[in-house]
């Protein structure tokens, strides 16, 4: 089994010592990747993790930053590789920065060395694209059988506001296989717990690496 892991918070330049960001840390994706192995030595898991997510030791890693950076690297994955299983846990940007006006004067992100001492500051933004929704088409390129898991994370949500996002994930044209769906006021360091969507209905709930179980189960 071939399997690909995204994890962490995209970065979005500003000038050259800031960026618009998360507080994703990555941490799941590298929980996800080590159940993966616990269940299947032989699996060939490879992960694609923010330069500063907490890194994952002793797997095939490649590093990104920006949405685009991400974008590009799933491309070039899932147009160069067969995976058969794909977890989006990748904290993507809604938005990047289009342009910043700085004192009356317009730059592109990045082209300011830095922003110091200057009385009026406005940032544009752009809306990224949603990469879950173009995921399942580029996978299923060179592997129809392919997988698509991807995560849902609410904060502070009732459960029908929960539910309601899940659904939205899977209205789109290319949804994916499955989505965790999971709530920031939940999670706690020694604890993870989400739920297993497939479509309208619920496969499970329960934390992370079981879920992460479940889903290898009805995939192997």
């Amino acid at each position: 089994m071939k399997v690909l892991i995204t994890g962490g918070g995209c970065s979005e330049k500003i000038d050259n010592v800031r960026s618009i960001t998360n507080f994703s840390s990555g941490k799941t994706a590298g929980l996800i990747a080590r159940t993966i192995k616990a269940l299947n030595p032989a699996a060939a898991i490879s992960l694609l993790l923010a330069e500063r997510a907490v890194q994952a030791k002793g797997f095939e890693t490649k590093n990104f930053r920006s949405c685009d950076d991400l974008k590009k690297l799933l491309q070039s994955e899932l147009k160069d590789n067969s995976y058969d299983l794909i977890f989006q846990a990748a904290a993507v940007s809604d938005y990047s920065v289009q342009s910043l006006t700085v004192d009356g004067k317009e730059f592109l992100p990045g082209r300011i060395s830095k922003i110091s001492g200057a009385d009026d500051v406005t940032i544009k933004l752009k809306k990224n694209p949603k990469l879950l929704e173009t995921i399942p088409l580029w996978a299923k390129k060179n592997n129809k059988g392919a997988v698509v898991v991807g995560f849902k994370l609410t904060s502070n949500a009732s459960q029908e506001e929960r539910a309601a996002a899940v659904k939205k994930l899977f209205a789109v044209k290319n949804p994916p296989d499955y989505v965790i769906s999971n709530d920031l006021s939940e999670i706690t360091p020694k604890s993870h717990p989400c739920v297993l969507w497939q479509k309208d209905k619920i496969i499970m709930s329960g934390q992370i690496k079981a879920v992460v179980r479940k889903i290898y189960a009805l995939n192997s």
